[in-house]
């Protein structure tokens, strides 16, 4: 009864490893000249899990390639122009950041010694504008004559009204008789 049991089982074993090996002079005892040529079948990278060194190489690229995308979101940070590395192949200071890359620093620094010069006059225009749009966001607070006031409390809608009726007169003119006429008024 357990012999039964157990020559099924073997015959799976044995359908599971394959067909037997052929002697050595090749089918039906033919003799071959020559080596004997490797079995057929899948490579051994191919029969189950990939070796240990390919895995380790994908690992070591796939280490790789989160690293080039954190740096490129830095990059990205300091140049919004820059997205991939297609813009960074396109930026004027390539062949600088390209030696730097090479000389082994890493991608974010090379970009920012490379590209220092351009970076800073981007900033500065930027903190320029900055400072232009922010004095520009308070011009609705002015008198509703329009403009800004001098110092004599004249705006420049005030002088040309003036300046119709008396096209001579000076600024001055206009302030001294505005500053009457407010009195009296």
């Amino acid at each position: 009864m357990e012999e039964e049991r157990t020559a099924p089982a073997a015959a799976e074993q044995e359908e599971a490893a394959g067909p037997p090996p052929e002697p050595a002079g090749g089918p039906a005892g033919e003799s071959t000249a020559g080596p004997a040529a490797p079995a057929p079948g899948p490579a051994p990278a191919q029969q189950g899990a990939p070796p240990l060194a390919q895995f380790l190489l994908e690992r070591q690229l796939a280490r790789g390639r989160q690293l080039l995308e954190q740096e490129m979101q830095v990059i990205s940070a300091l140049d919004p122009a820059v997205k991939s590395l297609a813009d960074l192949r396109a930026q004027p200071e390539f062949g600088r950041f390209d030696r730097l890359v090479k000389q082994g620093l890493a991608i974010s620094d090379a970009y920012k010694l490379a590209c220092f010069d351009r970076l800073g006059r981007q900033q500065a225009a930027a903190g320029r504008q900055a400072a232009i749009n922010a004095a520009r966001a308070k011009e609705h607070l002015a008198p509703v004559g329009g403009g800004r006031e001098a110092d004599d409390g004249l705006t420049d809608e005030i002088i040309r009204n003036y300046r119709q009726y008396n096209p001579r007169w000076t600024r001055a003119q206009i302030a001294a008789f505005h500053r009457s006429y407010k009195q009296g008024v």
